[in-house]
């Protein structure tokens, strides 16, 4: 990941809240960004923060948010997640109809999918995975390394969506060309806490699921990457 974008934070951290996430990169910058995505995925690789009344898991937005809040000063905190006014926010308790939402059912998506299939179908003109996590078995064959990722369901959804189907987590082939592979092996190596962060082309084979990796790195090295920029800034400043 060369260049850190509003739509692959989203994406790794399954986090709606575009605004917010456009309002922290352009406050905290590139560097402090990517500092914070590393930390909150290594937190979520150990096994995640429980919510405030330890409920449940935080999910990956909710665990980088909470370090976010932890990390930043007085005045980028108020910035980034301003308090409303007590005034406010009771005139809005009174005036919104105190009515659960009706929820989204897996038999009404069924119903939708069918009325969506008779109509026209938009064009995708970006389609990527992000799979963050260790490799299984290990096969190479020529200038291709082939392993196995499965999936993890996640602690909670955006409000309004279905549930997660009670079904098996999907299992990725992932597919990464070998120089790409040689550049992350001795840190997952050396590093079992090491995690793997690729990116690529979602595909089926059969009734197989595959990922084409277009890139492929690891939280270690994405790390000493960033200590090695920052140090190189501070030696032109010196």
């Amino acid at each position: 990941m060369d260049e850190l974008t509003i739509e692959h934070l989203a994406e790794v951290l399954q986090e709606p809240k575009i605004p917010l996430l456009r309002q922290l990169l352009r406050t905290l910058g590139p560097a402090r960004t990517i500092d914070l995505l590393t930390e909150a995925l290594q937190v979520e690789a150990a096994g995640g923060i429980l919510t405030k009344d330890g409920s449940r898991r935080r999910t990956p937005g909710g665990v980088f948010f909470q370090l976010v809040k932890e990390r930043v000063t007085a005045k980028e905190r108020r910035r980034l997640f301003p308090r409303p006014a007590a005034q406010h926010t009771r005139a809005s308790m009174l005036a919104q109809p105190h009515t659960s939402p009706q929820l989204l059912t897996w038999d009404e998506v069924s119903r939708i999918i069918e009325t969506l299939a008779t109509g026209p179908v938009g064009e995708a003109r970006t389609m990527k995975l992000t799979l963050i996590g260790r490799p299984g078995q290990v096969e190479t064959r020529g200038q291709v390394v082939v392993f196995r990722m499965q999936g993890t369901p996640p602690a909670t959804l955006p409000r309004g969506l279905p549930p997660v189907p009670n079904t098996a987590p999907l299992t990725w082939n992932v597919m990464v060309a070998l120089r790409q592979w040689n550049r992350v092996k001795d840190s997952l190596a050396a590093n079992h806490d090491d995690q793997l962060i690729i990116e690529g082309y979602p595909a089926m084979q059969g009734t197989q699921h595959v990922l084409l990796a277009q890139s492929c790195t690891s939280v270690a090295l994405q790390r000493a990457q960033k200590q090695a920029q920052s140090q190189a800034r501070s030696a032109d400043q010196s």
